[in-house]
């Protein structure tokens, strides 16, 4: 199990508890970095991987677009569509050439559409939704599946320090494990999954609606999952 995040001591912390179980490789690694792609090749170079999940992920609140600074706009570009593109890149021509394997990428109910205080966000997460819609048509003929695994608010970390009412009577929130065994139980019903029976019915709910109406309910969604008033 190779695992990577940029900072050492979560990383460590979690190793911790899988080693073991099973052998463990860790490197704190940024993947917004320009040289991850090759950091990742060199500590994974004599192993045979045969499933790669991109989970990466960043919350710092949610202000406004014009409010925050475009360098911290651009770092969620470089996270959710940089990252994947040079992480599927290279696992993927190693999983064709071995014939078998699977690549996951987290995505987010707000992928569903542009939403306010989320504006670059969600958009990133459009692009992992329809970057791994393809990837699956195009490796599914070589024996790779690829799921775009799609998760709504989740109890992590990260979510609960940006300031998410996560785990509240009206946010409860998945747990990390629930969606995690979804992802793994559904690789191979791709392209796409979306990951709790709620989740599920309000992603095809809203993909039903005119845009204005669906732009509109995700706003207020945001802004009320953070306690907002507009």
């Amino acid at each position: 199990l190779v695992l990577v995040a940029r900072r050492t001591g979560p990383l460590e912390e979690t190793a911790s508890r899988l080693r073991g179980q099973v052998e463990v490789r860790t490197a704190a690694i940024d993947l917004t970095a320009e040289d991850m792609g090759e950091r990742l090749a060199e500590l994974t170079a004599d192993l045979d991987v045969g499933l790669v999940v991109y989970n990466a992920g960043a919350t710092h609140g949610i202000p406004a677009f014009l409010d925050d600074t475009v360098e911290d706009r651009l770092m969620l570009v470089r996270l959710n569509c940089i990252g994947p593109v040079r992480v599927a890149h290279h696992f993927g021509a190693r999983l064709v050439a071995r014939g078998r394997g699977g690549m996951i990428f987290l995505t987010s109910m707000s992928s569903v559409a542009g939403a306010a205080r989320v504006v670059t966000y969600s958009a990133t997460k459009a692009f992992d939704l329809v970057f791994a819609e393809g990837l699956w048509a195009e490796l599914r003929p070589h024996g790779v599946d690829v799921l775009a695994l799609v998760a709504g608010a989740t109890r992590t970390p990260a979510m609960s320090s940006s300031g998410a009412r996560i785990g509240s009577d009206e946010f409860p929130g998945m747990d990390p494990d629930e969606v995690a065994a979804e992802g793994l139980a559904h690789l191979g019903e791709g392209p796409t999954w979306v990951a709790g029976d709620t989740n599920r019915a309000t992603y095809e709910m809203l993909r039903s609606l005119q845009r204005r109406d669906v732009v509109t309910a995700m706003s207020d969604a945001t802004r009320s999952l953070y306690g907002l008033d507009g």
